[in-house]
């Protein structure tokens, strides 16, 4: 098993269990969220190699609607702070300006999620090397959020995302990068 996937798997067993006597955000339709988060991974099969790539950034969502066991929030992030650990280090901003969240909240404190997005990524290299400054970033992922107090609606987040960055035919070549990133996340739910 990828070391990532076993720490995301620990982390979401020790939180939950620590959780379980928490309850769950209230988030009904209209519901906000704002949170900052950090991720960093490295790349893995299927592309460019012995990348590194680090990220810190905001997402402002909301919830469209409730569904079965959960709900669906759609969301933007934006990440003034992206880097790209490769022979030529690339520095960049990124806006991903299309991503669903589906958030299970029908378990009892802790909060499972499935999320699909895409977006773009600005740099002042090539990424990968010889390529494209500018790079297409779909993604998914899967996380959990835990309330950091009970009845609260502040949380702490894990998640484990695929990030794939590429040209999208821009350039030739177009080799795309691979990345398997951990992020890590505080927000808030608000109601208005």
């Amino acid at each position: 098993m990828n070391k990532a996937a076993l720490f995301l798997l620990c982390t979401f067993g020790i939180f939950s269990a620590g959780a379980s006597a928490q309850s769950t955000p209230e988030m009904h339709s209209g519901t906000k969220e704002i949170e900052f988060f950090v991720a960093g991974g490295h790349s893995v099969a299927g592309g460019r190699s012995n990348t590194g790539v680090f990220q810190a950034g905001a997402r402002f969502g909301c919830v469209l609607f409730r569904a079965p066991v959960g709900n669906l929030e759609y969301s933007i992030d934006f990440i003034p702070i992206y880097f790209i650990a490769q022979v030529q280090n690339a520095y960049g901003v990124s806006f991903t300006p299309f991503n669903l969240k589906y958030n299970f909240t029908a378990f009892r404190g802790a909060v499972p999620y499935l999320e699909l997005g895409g977006g773009v990524l600005f740099t002042n290299h090539d990424v990968p090397d010889g390529t494209n400054a500018v790079n297409f970033t779909p993604q998914t992922g899967l996380g959990v959020q835990l309330p950091l107090r009970r009845r609260s609606n502040d949380y702490f987040g894990v998640a484990l995302k695929y990030v794939h960055i590429s040209n999208a035919g821009l350039a030739t070549p177009n080799p795309g990068l691979n990345t398997l990133q951990i992020k890590l996340s505080v927000g808030r739910y608000t109601r208005r």
